[in-house]
């Protein structure tokens, strides 16, 4: 089949058109107004292939980043569901954010035209599993509450506070743990690609092995056999036995973590009844994102497989860079070899140029080729590196770098591997804030963003809890469940401090103000407004004297420094993750300084098959014109490296 064909098959089924070179009837208006152009006939043959692809086979469509997967994906579904002769099967579309399910069911929507039948199901895997599985015959396994009409499951946070969650008591691990902390049953979760229990959650969660041989948890055992004068007590046999008790009981009872449902569906499926009827309902399943699928989803959709239903799975295993939710990709490797997955490719990336792309592959390990389509702007210069001794040396060489090149900051990011490091860039978490930390948080509130708004009650909680003398959690704004019940009563008392303090006229008054003149004039008037706010465990214990409020030493004879951050002159910080499937003009990728910082380290990005090179590559396929790495100070042979790779050092001006 020519291009010419292909498009008038689509075009046939999408737009009513035998030819649509000729007699289009959506040109300039209908399903194509909005774009200004004809969006069949801009897609390669690539793409087109994938849309006429055989619904009676598994297929693994192997989308490189910037390919428009989802707009092929849409498209497919889109031609897919005007075939549909059923009103009792349909078509399972599965993504995993609820932001994707509007991206997609939006592009199902432009080319379909017509509200979608119920019978087909546009949403995330999670939704899919509770309300198609878990939910509906889960009970039939799990729930052992006699007499209880409810055979439903509420769903519980990991993170949940069990301090201001008594019940949770209940279904705590009845295991000496540590003397100091309990664990609770929704704390614990199970991977089936490893098999074994984990605790905690993301990638802070330790496996039970690893927590069980903690020197803590062993301490705290062997002073208990020593108590009890027996040796064997506690065996790690003992322990697992115990946790899984301790997960029977919380399903029993009605509750479920989102993973714990992952599981209790796997479990129905392998129902011999309720598999086929699954398969028989939605005998074509497409997932996208196919790459972040854990063991025990890639299971769940085999058990559909063997009970007939077909998949089709879109997605980049160069980007699978969740290993700590049990998406590997050996795993979906495996799977697409125990089922014979046909796999056709995306290989032109529409958001990048080629030099990006090359940059990439090489942190790809990727043989195939693979075309970069956005055009530089930079005469091939699209790759730069920095070296740095303080990371925010690197973003002020990258901020020149940006206006030497005439590219948007707004459209620009610099992405960094962890939380610490996003924090320690962000200046409204400087540290240089909290010296004055009351007139900074009134300057950063009446900013308005919600940067800066987050940033002021950030430093109003810092500020009462060393005026107070609690101990606050930090990523909370320093929230203590010793004195509030919940975290949104502290953050609203938080807000009502800030806004009283931002409508007195004498509070907000900065401008050629000393410091010691705005602390003598105003310490009252701020002691008085936090005592009026503040929860009953901290009601009227600040001195109304105000004594304790006084310019700090060295900084009393200056002027107010005046807070001035406009959103236009701000560089976006982000970490890897958090902007995945993002585009952006501009990235600059911060390193580790060393390699101790493990996947956020530029030389283990190197490194062929190991996940750090996925997450550098990643970050790597976010930009369209420019990317940047920041680097601490390199060697003559590192130096080679790098530029090997096709970065060009930075050398202007600083």
């Amino acid at each position: 089949m020519d291009r010419d064909e292909k498009l008038n098959s689509i075009a046939a089924v999408l737009c009513g058109a035998d030819d649509i070179s000729t007699d289009c009837p959506h040109k300039g208006s209908g399903k194509c107004k909005y774009f200004g152009h004809c969006r069949l006939t801009e897609k390669t043959d690539e793409q087109l292939d994938y849309i006429l692809s055989p619904i009676d086979k598994c297929i693994y469509l192997e989308a490189c980043a910037g390919s428009g997967k989802t707009e092929v994906l849409g498209m497919k579904a889109a031609y897919e569901i005007c075939r549909w002769g059923s009103y009792n099967t349909g078509i399972a579309v599965l993504t995993f954010t609820n932001e994707a399910t509007v991206t997609i069911a939006d592009r199902v929507s432009c080319f379909f035209h017509k509200p979608i039948a119920s019978n087909h199901f546009i949403g995330t895997f999670s939704s899919f599993i509770h309300g198609h599985i878990a939910q509906r015959f889960g009970y039939k396994f799990y729930r052992s509450q006699a007499g209880t009409k409810d055979k439903s499951f509420q769903i519980v946070e990991t993170g949940l506070d069990q301090y201001s969650n008594q019940w949770l008591q209940n279904y705590a691990l009845n295991f000496p743990i540590s003397k100091r902390i309990k664990l609770y049953a929704n704390q614990i979760n199970y991977r089936v690609g490893v098999r074994e229990w984990f605790l905690g959650q993301g990638e802070q969660a330790y496996s039970l092995r690893e927590r069980y041989e903690m020197d803590e948890t062993q301490k705290y055992i062997n002073e208990l056999r020593n108590k009890h004068q027996n040796q064997t007590l506690f065996q790690y046999d003992f322990l697992r036995k115990r946790v899984l008790e301790c997960k029977q009981d919380f399903w029993g009872a009605g509750f479920a973590t989102f993973e714990d449902m992952n599981l209790i569906a796997r479990k129905c499926l392998m129902d011999h009844g309720i598999s086929p009827y699954l398969s028989k309902k939605f005998p074509l399943i497409m997932v996208d994102e196919c790459q972040d699928l854990s063991k025990n989803e890639l299971e769940i959709l085999s058990l559909l497989i063997e009970a007939g239903s077909k998949v089709h799975y879109i997605g980049d295993l160069h980007q699978s860079i969740y290993s700590f939710k049990d998406s590997i990709p050996q795993h979906f490797i495996d799977h697409a070899q125990k089922h014979s997955l046909k796999v056709m490719q995306l290989s032109d990336n529409f958001r990048s140029t080629q030099k990006i792309v090359d940059v990439s592959r090489v942190l790809g390990n990727i043989n195939t080729s693979l075309t970069g389509v956005a055009q530089s702007r930079f005469n091939g210069q699209d790759c730069y590196y920095f070296e740095f001794n303080d990371e925010v040396d690197a973003v002020l060489q990258f901020q020149n770098l940006l206006k030497e090149k005439s590219v948007d900051i707004q459209k620009s990011v610099v992405l960094v591997r962890t939380q610490a490091t996003k924090a320690k860039l962000n200046k409204s978490f400087s540290q240089n804030y909290r010296t004055h930390a009351i007139i900074n948080s009134v300057q950063l509130w009446n900013q308005g963003d919600p940067d800066n708004k987050k940033a002021a009650l950030q430093l109003i909680g810092w500020q009462l809890q060393i005026w107070f003398g609690f101990q606050g959690r930090s990523n909370n704004y320093y929230y203590c469940d010793k004195l509030c019940s919940d975290a949104v009563s502290w953050r609203l008392m938080l807000r009502d401090i800030l806004n009283d303090f931002s409508l007195d006229s004498s509070i907000g008054d900065f401008n050629g103000v000393s410091y010691s003149q705005w602390y003598s004039k105003n310490k009252k008037r701020v002691v008085e407004i936090i005592n009026s706010h503040t929860i009953p465990a901290l009601r009227k214990s600040l001195d109304p004297t105000a004594s304790f409020i006084r310019a700090p030493k060295g900084t009393a004879s200056l002027n107010i420094d005046i807070i001035t951050i406009e959103e236009k002159e701000r560089i976006r910080v982000e970490t890897i993750h958090s902007v995945k499937g993002a585009t952006f003009d501009a990235v600059l990728l911060l390193s580790a300084p060393d390699a101790r910082g493990k996947t956020g380290y530029w030389e283990n990005w190197l490194k062929p098959e190991d996940e750090a090179s996925r997450i550098g590559y990643v970050a790597c396929t976010r930009p369209r014109f420019l990317l940047s790495w920041g680097v601490h100070t390199l060697t003559d042979m590192q130096r080679t490296t790098i530029e090997r790779i096709g970065f060009i050092k930075y050398d202007g001006r600083k």
